[in-house]
């Protein structure tokens, strides 16, 4: 029994140093597994966030690509703009040059522009665009709209449009002062004199309400009518000193009625290319229309009861006028003849038979300036000189001759445009002269259609 007891003492204890050592065995063999397991994880998750940093990367990349297409597609645009640009100078170099004096009067609606179709350049690829003119997102400058100058004379303005017209109506107001002295007598010593001296004053005042129509025939070519009506009244005062006293005798006369219709028509003969002045030819009809001198009523003595209140003649007018663009001023001149045709009056005024008359004739000088302030303001400045040839008149049988004059003014004229197609106009002239009016103003609204 005791040895049967040992043994298995010793036995059991081997049994259990034996399981002992395959269990650490086990052990021992377990933990490379897990290392391992350890250490593909750490590869995993090395690999994983290589993918991230990848993808963001990736997203970086993208978002730079848009902003460089986006840049690209800008500059583009631009280039398109400017190929436009471009193809619009082409077309309008290649059509024919304006008349500069076009760009004057705003007041005249311009012709239809006929816009010929170019064909359209190839934009230059993205990848290689041509540097733009200006700074990338700079907007183009706005064309500046040109200065324009309505205050000029009479008969200076800008020609009509073909197939368009312009009605001008306008207020005209004259006053004149004229002083005479007549001595009839003997002159013993100076200082010393015996006969009779007569001093007179006359001053007339003339209002007229004037209808112009200028029509376009071609662009180059207008035809004008002028109809005037006229209210005018003369205030005469006459002294005179003799020597069986003096005496004072005041006169007034008045009258109104259509006064002497006016046919004209105006040419320009160049376009002003290649800084060329513009000349334009004038001719002009003065009809006698109103009143003549020789028509109106007077008393068996032949002092006049009415005022005359047209020339009594048939005249013609002819000449030309340059207009030189600087802008924004426009300088000006003209020459122009004025001839009237003789009349024979056939009549007794006065006791005195009045035959044939050769009405006086003048050489007429305007010079001047006309400056634009603003798109619809401008200004005006200038001078006007007349020579008034003698007048020869045949009373009884007898040639009687007048003395020459020279009639000097000094002008100015203002305009604003009140609408695209109107403009408000007033222009005076003052007299420099002993034989010029004292003022001479106009008040005008010319419309175009």
């Amino acid at each position: 029994m005791g040895l049967r007891g040992g043994w298995s003492k010793t036995r059991g204890q081997r049994i259990v140093r034996l399981s002992f050592l395959i269990f650490c065995g086990c052990f021992w063999l377990c933990r490379p597994a897990e290392a391992q397991d350890t250490s593909l994880d750490q590869r995993l998750k090395k690999i994983s966030d290589q993918l991230k940093a990848q993808e963001k990367k990736l997203a970086d990349q993208e978002r730079a690509l848009k902003a460089q297409q986006a840049a690209i597609a800008e500059q583009a645009a631009i280039v398109e703009a400017q190929r436009k640009q471009l193809v619009r100078l082409r077309t309008e170099t290649a059509q024919p040059q304006q008349p500069k004096l076009l760009q004057i009067d705003a007041t005249v609606p311009p012709p239809p522009a006929q816009v010929a179709q170019a064909s359209p350049t190839p934009a230059p690829p993205p990848s290689q665009p041509s540097p733009p003119s200006r700074p990338v997102g700079e907007a183009p400058k706005e064309q500046q709209e040109p200065q324009v100058i309505q205050s000029l004379p009479q008969g200076l303005a800008v020609l009509t449009p073909a197939q368009h017209f312009i009605l001008t109506p306008s207020i005209e107001y004259t006053q004149a002062t004229a002083n005479r002295l007549v001595y009839e007598g003997v002159v013993i010593v100076p200082g010393i004199n015996v006969g009779e001296v007569t001093a007179s004053t006359d001053d007339r005042s003339i209002f007229a309400a004037v209808a112009d129509v200028r029509y376009g025939i071609t662009d180059r070519l207008e035809a004008e009518l002028r109809v005037p009506l006229i209210f005018s009244d003369d205030r005469a005062t006459v002294l005179s000193q003799g020597p069986q006293g003096s005496a004072t005798q005041s006169i007034y006369i008045s009258g109104k009625g259509l006064g002497d219709i006016n046919l004209g028509a105006r040419y320009q003969i160049n376009d002003g290319a290649d800084d060329w002045p513009i000349f334009v030819a004038n001719a002009r009809t003065n009809l006698d229309t109103g009143i003549g001198p020789f028509n109106i009523k007077r008393n068996s003595a032949g002092i006049a009861e009415s005022v005359a209140l047209g020339s009594g003649f048939l005249g013609l007018q002819g000449g030309f006028s340059v207009l030189k663009v600087t802008d924004p001023a426009v300088l000006y001149g003209s020459v122009n003849y004025v001839y009237q045709l003789p009349k024979n009056i056939n009549q007794t005024i006065g006791g005195v038979a009045v035959g044939e008359v050769d009405p006086s004739n003048s050489v007429n000088v305007t010079m001047g300036f006309g400056f634009a302030v603003n798109p619809d303001f401008s200004f005006s400045l200038g001078y006007a000189h007349s020579y008034v040839f003698p007048q020869v008149t045949y009373l009884g049988g007898t040639r009687q001759s007048t003395t020459s004059l020279e009639v000097g003014t000094l002008s100015f004229g203002m305009a604003y445009r009140v609408r695209q197609n109107m403009s408000l106009n007033a222009n005076f002239q003052f007299g420099v002269t002993a034989d010029a009016p004292n003022m001479y103003m106009i008040i005008s609204l010319p419309t175009s259609y």
